[in-house]
């Protein structure tokens, strides 16, 4: 199997249910599961989207070395998939069982943006973002954003 440039490891409580969800919601595809007893230790999932294909490992959690988030707390991380429709992507999620944290909608025109977060704590975003749109539409719509929560 070949990884992409960057190959996030997951960790959950229930990596088995994990898989699942990321096949429904995100149509990811698994490559292979890595077991040992009960406990799923690695997996390879790929995921494919507006921009190209993405590989990602779902485990379980083994702290003290790797956690898994709180459902409902703070993450430290998120993860974005470029989408060719957020609100498709966003209504697959959600009838896989994933909470909203901002529907479908333009951040500024040609940025359409969603969030979720799966039942096991990890954030992900959609966004299908026009070819047009350059660093400078981003940093415009970033000192809006900020400008309006003062």
């Amino acid at each position: 199997m070949k990884n992409s440039a960057l190959h996030p490891n997951i960790s959950v409580r229930d990596a088995r249910a994990a898989i699942d969800f990321y096949e429904a919601a995100l149509g990811a595809e698994t490559l292979d599961v890595i077991t040992a007893g009960d406990a799923v230790i690695h997996s390879d999932l790929v995921l494919r989207s507006a921009a190209g294909e993405s590989t990602f490992t779902v485990a379980a959690a083994f702290p003290p070395d790797s956690v898994a988030p709180e459902v409902g707390a703070p993450t430290h991380a998120s993860f974005t998939i470029p989408v060719e429709d957020t609100d498709a992507a966003y209504a697959r999620a959600m009838a896989a069982g994933a909470s909203s944290l901002t529907e479908p909608a333009d951040w500024f025109e040609g940025f359409r943006q969603a969030a979720v977060r799966c039942p096991f704590g990890h954030r992900w975003y959609f966004v299908t973002v026009a070819d047009s749109v350059t660093p400078e539409d981003v940093q415009q719509a970033s000192d809006a954003w900020v400008a309006a929560g003062d």
